[in-house]
């Protein structure tokens, strides 16, 4: 049991950088993708009969079985209009949860989350950022380097889905992309926060060592770009995804085009008094051997942010939520029970 799951319980009465159809990465062969693809079918059918044999019902609410995902695009409030896709599935009437991705990701990234039975109560909605996914992807510079442009992307999805005080989940960039929205906005409409290895300085003690990494996936040279977003999807994991997961996350991380990547460099993390102003319940998760971003960074946000819970995964690296998601949907719905309604 972790120490958040033992909180919950003694507490209950208080309570920068993963599936839709989409065209082949360059240079990777149209074989290894049929294969990947096959593979992949075959995992989930595996995987959905495992969970319907093993899965828990998380106290106060029942597993559910998947409901399909609903698809919208929204104009984004900023300045340029920038049009975002958004998905949607779970409980339509359920607590509604944001979940936002980071660097060269996409809402895929969350398919352990939009795909959990025993988060289907709840109303699940993930966005893929400006430059990434299937949303927009304007190539000047003030489209990526204008905080407030984020800071309406993401105050437009809560407002455009009607999502009443939602929990917002962010991960590693996606959290300067929150801090943005804090920053203009406040925290007045958000219900709670679950911060995922998430950006809150640019200061180099935030920096795990493989960070580096992200310079080869902003090579003008496709085979280089790719090879390095191979070796930084695989430097994401402590525990390694399947064959058939790598490929898919090559894919949606290929959406994001170099040029936009390039533009997402060198934008500062200025947000130490936007995190100290902060009130809602708040969860910051980071993997012990995470080595995109190193548990420095969450260890600052906690102190900024001393009424927070400091989540730390032992054996995990950058991406907690897909490495061990039982635990990390247990510790969410914690989160949403400490939530004023």
């Amino acid at each position: 049991m972790t120490p958040l799951q033992e909180e919950t319980i003694l507490t209950s009465t208080l309570s920068d950088l993963m599936c839709r159809v989409a065209a082949p990465v360059t240079g990777v062969t149209r074989r290894r993708f049929l294969q990947a693809g096959a593979t992949a079918v075959a995992a989930a059918l595996a995987a959905g009969c495992a969970n319907r044999q093993t899965a828990a019902p998380v106290a106060g609410s029942a597993t559910q079985t998947p409901s399909p995902m609903r698809t919208s695009r929204i104009r984004s409030s900023a300045s340029d209009a920038v049009e975002l896709a958004v998905f949607e599935t779970g409980n339509p009437n359920g607590r509604p949860v944001i979940f936002i991705h980071g660097f060269a990701q996409s809402s895929e990234s969350w398919s352990k989350q939009l795909s959990a039975p025993e988060l289907q109560h709840l109303r699940l909605i993930a966005f893929d950022l400006r430059g990434h996914g299937d949303s927009a992807k304007p190539l000047v510079k003030e489209a990526y380097h204008d905080n407030r442009r984020w800071a309406e992307d993401v105050r437009s999805v809560i407002r455009s889905t009607g999502a009443q005080r939602p929990a917002i989940v962010t991960w590693s960039y996606g959290g300067r992309v929150v801090n943005d929205y804090l920053t203009a906005f406040g925290d007045g409409e958000i219900g709670s926060l679950n911060y995922v290895a998430a950006t809150s300085t640019s200061a180099p003690f935030g920096q795990g060592r493989s960070a580096r990494l992200m310079v080869p996936m902003m090579s003008d040279d496709a085979m280089e770009a790719e090879k390095g977003t191979e070796a930084f999807l695989r430097a994401c994991f402590a525990r390694p995804p399947s064959a058939a997961e790598l490929a898919q996350m090559e894919r949606f991380n290929a959406k994001t085009p170099v040029a936009v990547r390039k533009l997402l460099a060198g934008r500062p993390a200025a947000y130490d008094d936007t995190l100290r102003a902060i009130r809602v319940p708040m969860l910051v998760t980071h993997g012990r051997e995470d080595q995109i971003s190193a548990v420095a960074m969450s260890e600052y946000t906690h102190k900024l942010v001393p009424h927070s819970t400091l989540s730390v995964y032992e054996a995990i690296g950058h991406g907690t939520f897909f490495e061990d998601p039982t635990r990390f949907n247990a510790e969410l719905l914690a989160l949403l029970a400490k939530q004023a309604a």
